[in-house]
């Protein structure tokens, strides 16, 4: 479709909305329990009637902003600079607000999707097909294992083995370091060797603890260990990955390409890439690219617990990307209510890219002002 030959897509109306969202149970990490999700939604309305949603969570240790810090930014600095704009311009109107922003720069990776979304629905074409189509029609999601005891998460791993799921992220740091040994290396007997399992420990662990743990699951098969350190602690990290059995891979650490361009020469296998620091689709397409042709194994994530709109955003990603071997976190599972008329759900275990318009879903905006904050 030629778009030179048609007219243009004027933003009309921007707006942002604080939506605190109910999970359905807490999820466990290192030092930290969650029990509901804050997270900012951008409206875009074209002149047409036409709009398009995006979405960006609070993430204020995973290289984002807070929810106040996120708004405050987008009131202040950028949702008078949209109005008038041609959406087709996408990824230059994203790149053009950059310069406007100190803080709360994960502001604009909500704009950058609700941009994509207005645009694909303008051409009646779904986002892959703006970012060079799909190479796969499913992605492969990493279900979190992370309760009090190692009881629990075997059952609950056995449960969804049972619904299809065949990736499991195991979030260490919640048990003693012994019952994360222990629960690795059981979950390998218990169900075989056609299961893929990660850990992560989002930045909870020391050096001594990490290395501990490497060689105590050696023969358990981990596909990789993510963030086990502090991401300052980058000589410790080299220390960690010259021993280690397993490969370490980074979340917390990566904030943009300088800083994977930084760990790269200490032997990191692969990263975890997520809208919120890339700038949205257009940032986080392009470093995916980049960290392909590096040779780094990639998983895209969301940060506990985005919406169905921040997680089709990472399917059409994960859809059009080189490859994506260490599977796709969406977290709206995490939800007990999403916002959309009709979430994602996985099929036999596995997540269908979106074939619909846009982002290929729609928003209830009921559920967005009755879980708005004030």
């Amino acid at each position: 479709m030629n778009t030179s030959t048609l007219p243009p897509l004027i933003i009309k109306k921007v707006e942002a909305f604080g939506v605190c969202l109910p999970m359905i149970k807490p999820v466990l990490m290192a030092g930290v329990e969650l029990r509901e999700a804050e997270t900012m939604l951008v409206r875009i309305e074209a002149e047409n009637g036409l709009v398009g949603w995006g979405e960006t969570t609070s993430a204020p240790s995973h290289g984002g902003s807070t929810l106040e810090e996120l708004l405050s930014t987008f009131n202040g600095s950028l949702k008078d600079r949209l109005p008038g704009k041609n959406a087709l311009d996408l990824s230059g109107i994203t790149k053009s607000l950059f310069s406007f922003v100190k803080q709360g720069k994960s502001a604009i990776a909500a704009i950058d999707i609700a941009l994509y979304d207005l645009v694909g629905r303008y051409l009646q074409v779904p986002i892959h097909v703006l970012i060079g189509g799909k190479q796969r029609d499913h992605a492969v999601p990493l279900w979190l294992i992370g309760n009090k005891s190692v009881e629990k998460d075997i059952i609950e791993t056995g449960k969804m083995i049972d619904q299809g799921y065949r990736f499991f992220k195991l979030k260490l740091g919640v048990k003693s370091l012994a019952d994360d040994i222990l629960l690795t290396n059981t979950l390998r007997k218990e169900f075989g060797n056609d299961i893929q399992y990660c850990g992560d420990a989002n930045m909870g662990m020391n050096l001594e603890q990490a290395s501990t743990y490497v060689l105590g699951v050696k023969d358990a098969n981990l596909s990789y260990f993510e963030q086990p350190l502090h991401k300052n602690a980058m000589d410790d990290l080299q220390k960690l990955i010259a021993l280690s059995p397993v490969k370490i891979g980074l979340d917390e650490s990566v904030t943009d390409m300088a800083a994977v361009m930084a760990h790269l020469p200490l032997g990191i296998a692969g990263v975890s890439l997520k809208t919120l620091k890339f700038g949205g689709i257009s940032g986080l397409m392009a470093a995916g690219h980049a960290c392909a042709a590096l040779g780094l194994e990639l998983n895209l994530a969301g940060k506990l617990a985005e919406s169905s709109i921040a997680s089709a955003a990472l399917l059409h990603l994960s859809a059009a990307l080189p490859h994506v071997r260490w599977g796709v976190s969406p977290s709206h599972l995490s939800l007990a209510q999403d916002i959309v008329q009709t979430p994602i759900q996985t099929i036999n275990g596995l997540l269908p890219i979106p074939d619909k318009a846009g982002l290929g879903i729609e928003v209830d905006e009921d559920l967005v002002r009755k879980y708005q904050m004030q």
